[in-house]
């Protein structure tokens, strides 16, 4: 899989678009999880996620007015980490672009989570299947931050335990999809780069990749304005959902999207 990938890069990187920086397109490979280029990465989706209401809404049990933007930070930081090691557990890959300078040397300015899932029956086999991968990442990044009093925690914890309908909702949109297809977690620019066409780039890579091996993508967008990018790259809206917690107003809407394979790419 990982050669068809790379054949795949390396085509859009020998065909740069007219008027875009001098860009490279690459997955991860194991160096670069000894050397820190996956935390580079990590910082990236970091960075683009902190507006994602989605953190708001968990971050905001914080009592402490002083301590909220720091509690946000670091649950982007920890949902992250768990979206890196599920991705590495599962087959998956972590894509970046880095800008090229004239001097040769590069910087990371975005970057894409992704890994393959396939439709689940909902029987005791897959539930193991998932305990055990829920309790690997568990194990390898640690519990997830606390606030500043138990019981603002404590709420913290149920709605980030009502969040796992984002998986609930997943499997039931592809119901009837037994094929693997690709789940983007995350996909992230640097603030300082945006809005030059590095979102797209990756996003095309991202569909050419699960075209040449004959696979849909999967995604979930909060905002209207990702929905109809991501609509233009040839997704299309499956279902619509919130999040509700007992005792909290609910986040919403939440929509997920798929792409078929060899969709029609308006980007």
């Amino acid at each position: 899989m990982m050669d068809r990938i790379k054949v795949v890069l390396d085509e859009l990187n020998q065909s740069k678009p007219q008027g875009q920086m001098n860009m490279r397109l690459r997955v991860l490979e194991d160096d670069d999880y000894k050397n820190g280029v996956s935390d580079q990465a990590s910082a990236v989706l970091a960075d683009a996620f902190h507006s994602y209401g989605a953190f708001d809404w968990l971050a905001e049990v914080e009592p402490d007015p002083d301590k909220v933007d720091t509690m946000k930070k670091r649950l982007v930081k920890y949902a992250v980490a768990v979206g890196e090691c599920l991705l590495r557990s599962s087959g998956g890959f972590t894509l970046v672009a880095e800008r090229v300078d004239n001097d040769g040397s590069t910087s990371l300015v975005g970057a894409l989570h992704s890994w393959p899932e396939t439709d689940r029956k909902g029987g005791f086999l897959d539930s193991l299947k998932s305990a055990f991968r829920d309790i690997r990442v568990l194990f390898r990044v640690g519990l997830p931050p606390a606030t500043s009093t138990w019981k603002s925690t404590r709420l913290l914890l149920n709605r980030m335990s009502a969040c796992f309908i984002f998986e609930t909702k997943r499997e039931e949109a592809m119901i009837g999809h037994p094929e693997p297809y690709w789940y983007l977690c995350k996909i992230g620019v640097s603030s300082n780069a945006q809005g030059c066409g590095i979102g797209r780039r990756i996003m095309q890579a991202h569909t050419r990749i699960a075209d040449a091996l004959d696979m849909d993508i999967y995604l979930e967008t909060e905002t209207e304005q990702l929905m109809k990018f991501y609509e233009k790259c040839g997704f299309n809206v499956r279902i619509e959902y919130k999040v509700e917690c007992k005792g909290s107003a609910p986040l919403e809407p939440i929509w997920g999207m798929r792409r078929i394979k060899h969709a029609l790419n308006q980007t």
